[in-house]
């Protein structure tokens, strides 16, 4: 989305020996916008992820302005790798409503600052109606989020000596936010190598093999010095297509997972 902005000036002219003013409408300028789902470790942290779109903001470790709706002006400065503006816990505390999953609009100004807004859902739910819609659209999403919590809290379960990368900020490798895109876990195995692991959600095999070797390679000039990473995609069900792609890649590796639900008494959960 785009929104057009009017950089206008004034001049006088001399007419009669009087001076009129006139605003001139000098050009119209294209302000992008974007919109953006806040995730556990931004809210946590401080920080606004702008994977995707870094090509936009200031070059690694450079300042950064940041406006609000109500005009507070933030002062900070882009990480020196990860494309995410980092020092963002003033905009965090005077907007304490931010929670994981709302929607942040980022606007591009002319002159290169940045405006945060946040869009909180507004449209009023009787109880039912709120338990019917996160039922039908909010499943899926909250299991990814309970996935990733169990794997990030159980990286031994995916490999011996497994655990989370934090940068050196010591904020973890959770969605950590990239050039390309975001990366579900990035972790360090027990010899100090990069690991990427990704969590496929959507059918297509194709595309799978394609992001993470994507991330493998962002990593590996960014981080790791060129020296080598490895991937781990994790999957609930069996895809030959994956499997084949895999297969030739000898820093790729398939992990499967099962999920088991069980009905209990009220009391087993307390």
């Amino acid at each position: 989305m785009k929104h057009c902005y009017c950089l206008t000036y004034e001049i006088e002219l001399g007419i009669n020996n009087d001076f009129v003013k006139y605003v001139v409408i000098n050009k119209v300028l294209n302000m992008p916008e974007f919109e953006h789902n806040l995730t556990k470790t931004e809210v946590t942290w401080g920080l606004i992820s702008v994977a995707g779109i870094r090509g936009y903001f200031p070059g690694p470790s450079q300042e950064i302005v940041i406006y609000d709706d109500e005009g507070r002006r933030y002062i900070t400065k882009m990480h020196s790798s990860a494309a995410r503006i980092d020092g963002l816990t003033e905009w965090y505390k005077n907007h304490p409503a931010a929670e994981i999953g709302d929607s942040v609009a980022i606007t591009i100004n002319p002159d290169k600052s940045v405006k945060l807004s946040l869009k909180k859902e507004t449209q009023t739910y009787t109880k039912e109606e709120r338990e019917e819609e996160l039922s039908a659209t909010e499943i899926v999403p909250s299991m990814e989020r309970l996935l990733e919590d169990f794997l990030e809290k159980n990286l031994e379960h995916i490999e011996n000596g497994l655990k989370l990368y934090y940068d050196e900020k010591k904020i973890p490798g959770r969605q950590y936010p990239t050039d390309i895109g975001t990366i579900d876990l990035l972790c360090i195995d027990k010899d100090q190598t990069f690991v990427i692991i990704e969590i496929k959600k959507e059918k297509g095999s194709d595309k799978t093999i394609g992001q993470i070797t994507r991330y493998m390679g962002w990593v590996k000039q960014n981080l790791a010095n060129n020296q080598e990473v490895r991937g781990i995609i994790v999957v609930h069900e069996v895809d030959e297509r994956l499997e084949y792609s895999a297969s030739v890649l000898s820093n790729v590796e398939i992990k499967y997972y099962k999920i088991d639900l069980k009905f209990v008494q009220k009391q087993e959960l307390q």
